[in-house]
């Protein structure tokens, strides 16, 4: 967790060409399961496989995007709503100790 109570998570994301370690935030409000910018999707080999348009926070809707991983032009690296809802997880905030974690069933 940082200085302003975001959490962050390390997690592995594995493609058709790799796999890498990423520093990912945890959004509640984030439906989808993960968002990752085009420089971690693309050397990872992550197949595009359907569009949907993406309406943000403020109302705005962006132009369409993959609907599994979201791949973003920029940004930061997600773990969504969906991705915990998927895994069975229980995250676990601890705002005193400014720890997170994401525990999974049988892990």
């Amino acid at each position: 967790m940082d200085e302003n109570g975001r959490m962050w998570l390390t997690i592995s994301v594995r493609g058709m060409r790799g796999e890498t370690t990423v520093e990912a935030m945890v959004d509640s409000g984030y439906i989808w399961a993960l968002a990752l910018p085009v420089s971690f999707a693309v050397p990872l080999g992550l197949e595009l496989v359907d569009f949907c348009p993406v309406e943000l926070a403020d109302g705005t809707v962006k132009r369409e995007f993959p609907t599994v991983c979201l791949v973003t032009e920029t940004g930061t690296p997600l773990i969504g709503t969906l991705f915990m809802q998927s895994v069975s997880a229980t995250l676990i905030a601890k705002f005193a100790e400014s720890t997170v974690a994401l525990n999974l069933p049988n892990a």
